[in-house]
């Protein structure tokens, strides 16, 4: 079962309010719904589309400016979200997604200024 925070920490981070694909029922725990989190930084514009029960995870990064595609990351298997800053003028994330041979962690940093990092290790 993927690991993710919960709703109000990721409010929290994104400094937004999600819109969820089931919104008609308060029923739908956040866990098993589909959230998507617009925000910005000084520099780029962020959609950022969570999944927790499915493990799915899509990053896109824009220009500000030009609305210019940066970066598309769509992640379908991340086994752990975690948040590991929450600053004001900070904010970032790791990823970690585990294969048979190899574990792949993604770093995303979203304030002050986009950074991704992605890097994968033989687990065997």
């Amino acid at each position: 079962m993927p690991v993710f925070p919960g709703e109000d920490e990721l409010i929290s981070l994104f400094e937004c309010e999600p819109t969820l694909l089931d919104n008609h029922s308060k029923d739908t725990p956040f866990y098993y719904n589909e959230a998507k989190f617009n925000f910005t930084n000084q520099e780029e514009e962020f959609d950022v589309t969570i999944s927790p029960s499915y493990g799915e995870v899509k990053i896109q990064v824009k220009e500000r400016n030009s609305t210019r595609l940066i970066t598309l990351l769509d992640l379908k298997r991340v086994e752990k979200f975690e948040i590991t800053s929450d600053k004001k003028e900070r904010s970032s994330i790791l990823m970690t997604i585990i294969n048979e041979e190899t574990q792949q962690t993604v770093e995303v940093d979203f304030k002050p200024n986009f950074k991704l990092i992605f890097k994968e290790h033989l687990t065997r």
